[in-house]
């Protein structure tokens, strides 16, 4: 197959998976849907390889393609910054810094991070979106969102997810009420403190198989649910109130815990939960997010 022609393949099937459908890439093109379809099937064919699974709705990426997109859209990236480096243009850490996360991601992990980032880059902008998982992916399909930080993986065909690190959680509760349910042993404290104060819990959490099988884990059994709110930021807060037991960050925590306002119960299976860096699929980070996220996370690569 010719070079040149392999790189015109390759930029079509960019295309077509950012979009997600021959027809929208056409249009954006400015050719023929049947032209697209045929420069993919010539790569594909050519490399001996499935790059799409296709149906009536559009495309979607095999193991095989995502692979292949994702070296693309690394070739393309730095196509882009050869062109300006030839052309005397330098991008510029600045303007705005527009993403989404969950309220104690924003509250607790990123004020510390983002106030040195910006002491480096003073003309960075954040513009930072909150809400539940499912409100965050909305963001990041319907806003100008780059990026998102959350720890809940959700299954959305338009949104790839990378693994950063894991944080460790903490099972918590008001100091009096701990005191209140005192038993012979911290198994039996939590059972009665369970018992009469319930668990505080994200919305639906109990019907969810996940959450579910880390409860028993956590628990030995399904607790009691005594609270419902999706905001854990609002658990932290309803729990210091004393409102029953809620199982949280560690580092949205920490500071109560050592001042004594909650009480860290002892528990045998204390889970560690990963942060996900989630973002639309073929969608390019602008340099201030990427500097920002190497900033937060000093191991992660583009």
């Amino acid at each position: 197959m010719n070079e040149i022609m392999e790189l015109s393949y390759l930029r079509v099937f960019y295309e077509v998976a950012k979009a997600g459908k021959f027809s929208e890439t056409a249009k954006k093109l400015n050719v023929s849907q049947s032209a697209l379809s045929r420069s993919v099937s010539l790569l594909e064919e050519g490399e001996g390889v499935v790059l799409f699974d296709r149906s009536k709705s559009g495309v979607s990426l095999t193991p095989k393609g995502l692979d292949v997109f994702r070296l693309c859209e690394q070739l393309f990236q730095t196509e882009k910054e050869i062109e300006n480096l030839c052309r005397g243009i330098q991008d510029k850490c600045e303007g705005f810094l527009r993403f989404a996360a969950s309220d104690h991601v924003i509250n607790d992990l990123l004020p510390g991070p983002i106030h040195e980032f910006r002491r480096q880059h003073p003309k960075v902008v954040p513009s930072i979106r909150s809400g539940t998982p499912d409100e965050i992916v909305n963001h990041l399909l319907t806003t100008d969102c780059e990026f998102a930080l959350m720890f809940a993986k959700i299954n959305t065909p338009q949104i790839e997810f990378r693994r950063l690190h894991p944080e460790s959680m903490s099972l918590v509760c008001h100091p009096d009420l701990w005191k209140e349910c005192k038993s012979s042993s911290n198994e039996k404290t939590l059972k009665k403190l369970i018992g009469k104060y319930g668990y505080m819990s994200a919305i639906g959490a109990s019907m969810d198989r996940r959450s579910s099988q880390v409860l028993i884990e956590l628990f030995g059994e399904m607790p009691s649910i005594g609270f419902e709110i999706n905001s854990q930021e609002s658990q932290k807060r309803f729990c210091l109130a004393g409102e029953g037991v809620a199982y949280l960050t560690n580092f949205m925590v920490k500071k109560e815990i050592e001042r004594g306002e909650l009480f860290e119960i002892p528990v045998d299976h204390i889970h560690e939960f990963h942060m996900w860096l989630a973002r639309p699929k073929g969608k390019q980070l602008s340099l201030t997010s990427r500097m920002f996220l190497q900033h937060l996370v000093p191991s992660l690569e583009f």
